[in-house]
């Protein structure tokens, strides 16, 4: 074989393994760069899981949070108001009367709730309730007890109450004397009038005063 073809083999060889050599280092260099990629890529992975974990129990604690001071808000704005009032209601059946009282909230009652109310007032129905007036109602078999007869008595007016059966009491004589009044008041007053409510009662006082 010619000396030259010989030469041109070896050369050919080597280029051949230098090459084959190289290429193997660059695939196996390659391999570990991938390799440490998905690695990352896995621990990015599992920490970006725990950290929506941790998200999600930290948001069901807030949740959690809200909905009881979502309760207790709740609570606070049903409990009485210190400047509320409570309105008492009474259906007296043997006149047919329904009364109407309006006074402040006791004291003890405040920041109290509904069923506090109820065990206060025995006997009541709470007919209306907020922080701000509360409505309590009950019925009475009597009468109202503001059934009055204004009649002239021994030179002054005075104040009688009917009872249910239409019994007349005195309850007390006024300071108005009937002695200077109109013909026309004299005789009215001589014969009695029934008022009813006391309300009615003072104002019609107050016009012989």
């Amino acid at each position: 074989m010619d000396k030259k073809w010989i030469i041109c083999i070896v050369i050919a060889i080597v280029l051949g393994l230098g090459l084959g050599v190289r290429f193997a280092l660059l695939s196996q260099a390659r391999n570990k760069t991938e390799d440490t990629e998905l690695l990352s890529e896995k621990e990015l992975a599992g920490m970006e899981e725990n950290s929506i974990q941790q998200n999600m129990i930290e948001g069901d604690s807030i949740v959690n949070e809200d909905e009881i001071n979502a309760v207790e808000t709740a609570n606070t704005e049903d409990n009485i108001s210190p400047n509320a009032i409570i309105v008492k209601k009474v259906y007296y059946e043997a006149c047919d009367h329904l009364t109407r009282e309006v006074e402040d909230i006791p004291e003890e009652l405040v920041n109290k709730t509904q069923s506090d109310i109820e065990e206060a007032f025995p006997g009541w129905t709470v007919e209306e309730y907020s922080p701000t007036e509360i409505v309590l109602y009950k019925t009475d078999k009597g009468n109202c007890g503001e059934h009055y007869f204004v009649q002239d008595h021994n030179g002054v007016i005075g104040i009688y109450t009917i009872d249910e059966y239409g019994v007349k009491t005195l309850k007390e004589d006024t300071e108005i004397s009937t002695q200077y009044l109109p013909e026309a008041d004299l005789e009215n007053l001589k014969a009695g009038v029934e008022i009813i409510g006391h309300t009615k009662l003072i104002e019609f006082l107050e016009d012989y005063e």
